[in-house]
């Protein structure tokens, strides 16, 4: 005996007639119940905090050392030699310096005024319950931080506040604090955009603003030295015009080479100091600000119209699930 054929599993079909009568049965429920959600949405929209965005674009560029001209050629001319100081921030780290927690800091810190002229610190500011930082603690921005919660937890909202981009075609970094006060906003941004350009410019020139501030203090020394040769040679000529035993012609040569040899050392470190600050200027990046902050007249949140779609697709998603498996029992079909 031949073993029972097993039966074919029921294939359900779902043409596209079914569908467009579902629809056409339910249109009016759909739109009704995401005109609604919309409308809840955009009434929801209002108990949302209000936010101020305001942006500044910054270009960077740097000077091409030797080959570029300018200082360089200058220089030249002086018989002086610049270097070619490669040492930099690439622009791409630029973001991560707006993050950083020594930043962060000094934002926290920093007073600002608000749009109806009170003064406030961003620490309190955002945070009730946070304690505005100590000048240790804002010192400790180099080594070890220790925060409470409550400003740990303020830090985190401001870096959430404060963030930057840079364009890759264009080069451009895009500079944005988001703040509940739009002069507060605007301020935030101009902070950033001045920590930046002087974080920079320091790391590019800090060795040499050391070497130039050892050699302003060699440079007065030697002319201190050569000053006091010089009085000295002098006042013994003054003193010794007749004179012309061998003695006197003696110490006179060792008077004017004393001077010599200090007029010398002078030169040179006058020659050595006008070349590392030409050098140091030379080395300074330079960031243009191509768009400076303004103060926002618009709020940037919350986007009403957004909430109302938003709300208005979750709704008719909700209502259609409910017509699918409640009104029409379509689970029940497609089961058995």
């Amino acid at each position: 005996m031949q073993a029972p054929q097993p039966q074919a599993e029921e294939v359900i079909e779902i043409s596209l007639a079914d569908i467009a009568a579902f629809f056409k049965r339910h249109w009016l429920k759909l739109l009704v119940a995401g005109f609604l959600s919309g409308a809840a949405g955009y009434g929801l929209s209002h108990l949302a905090p209000i936010e101020y965005e305001a942006t500044a674009r910054i270009l960077p560029e740097y000077s091409s050392g030797l080959g570029g001209g300018g200082l360089s050629d200058l220089a030249s001319l002086a018989g002086l030699s610049l270097k070619n100081n490669s040492e930099a921030i690439r622009p791409d780290l630029y973001p991560d310096i707006i993050g950083s927690k020594s930043f962060l800091l000094k934002i926290m810190s920093t007073p600002f005024q608000l749009q109806n002229g009170q003064m406030i610190v961003l620490t309190q500011y955002l945070d009730e319950e946070a304690e505005p930082l100590s000048p240790t603690q804002v010192a400790q921005s180099d080594s070890l931080i220790t925060m409470t919660k409550a400003q740990e937890r303020v830090m985190k909202d401001v870096a959430s506040r404060l963030t930057a981009s840079m364009e890759k075609m264009s080069g451009v970094l895009n500079v944005r604090a988001e703040m509940p006060d739009p002069v507060l906003a605007a301020a935030c941004t101009n902070l950033a955009v001045s920590y930046l350009k002087d974080f920079v410019a320091d790391y590019r020139t800090a060795r040499e603003n050391e070497k130039l501030s050892f050699l302003r203090r060699q440079v007065a020394e030697a002319k201190g030295k050569y000053q006091r040769a010089e009085v000295a040679l002098n006042t013994y000529r003054d003193r010794n015009v007749n004179a012309y035993t061998n003695v006197a012609r003696i110490e006179e040569q060792r008077l004017q080479n004393d001077y010599l040899q200090a007029q010398t050392l002078y030169g040179e470190l006058s020659r050595q100091l006008e070349a590392s600050r030409l050098q140091a200027q030379e080395d300074t990046p330079i960031l243009k600000v191509l768009e400076a902050p303004m103060v926002p007249n618009w709020k940037s949140k919350p986007r009403r119209v957004l909430y109302a779609l938003g709300y208005a697709l979750l709704g008719g998603f909700l209502t259609l699930l409910y017509l699918l498996f409640v009104a029409e029992k379509v689970h029940r079909r497609i089961l058995g």
